[in-house]
């Protein structure tokens, strides 16, 4: 594309979110088996972010410093949904790790295959199964439909592949 309506501000924060991925990870990696300082690094992480997003917004949509704004990727869009991804993978790694009252199944499969997933929607992506042509191109349902639908058939295909020790790797 030969302009870029984010710029290099969105490029920045980008860079920023992908750095807060970074540190979950090493969180997980560098306290691995200490369940409850990982979980206390992801609450910090949680509050921290939480409380930058309030400060840049004003707690509100519209107003603030800086409003949220997703086609920019504002400082506090970027802020608010690291402080909810956080309080997502408190959660799912206190379920899966912790308690173990869940294994991580469907998502498990597409993780094991994540390689054929991405190349098997780029390739296939206006294709039917994946994708048909909407009745109502303004209905959120039928979007959403058509999103879930992309998405059980890619995890099914992973599951088979899964179950047939079939693995793409680089």
């Amino acid at each position: 594309m030969p302009y870029d309506p984010e710029g290099i501000l969105g490029t920045i924060n980008t860079i920023f979110m992908a750095f807060l991925g970074l540190q979950a990870g090493k969180i997980i990696l560098f306290y691995k088996d200490q369940h409850k300082r990982i979980m206390s690094r992801f609450f910090i992480w949680t509050i921290v972010m939480g409380i930058i997003s309030a400060i840049l917004t004003k707690c509100s949509k519209e107003e603030g410093f800086i409003p949220i704004n997703k086609n920019l990727w504002s400082v506090s869009y970027v802020t608010t949904t690291s402080c909810f991804a956080f309080v997502l993978l408190l959660l799912i790694y206190y379920l899966v790790d912790v308690k173990r009252l869940w294994s991580g199944a469907p998502f498990f499969y597409p993780g094991m295959n994540s390689i054929l997933v991405y190349i098997g929607h780029e390739v296939f992506e206006n294709y039917f199964p994946f994708k048909w042509k909407m009745q109502d191109t303004q209905s959120h349902a039928e979007h959403l439909t058509q999103n879930l639908t992309a998405t059980t058939l890619w995890v099914l295909i992973s599951y088979l592949l899964y179950r047939k020790k079939i693995f793409w790797k680089i």
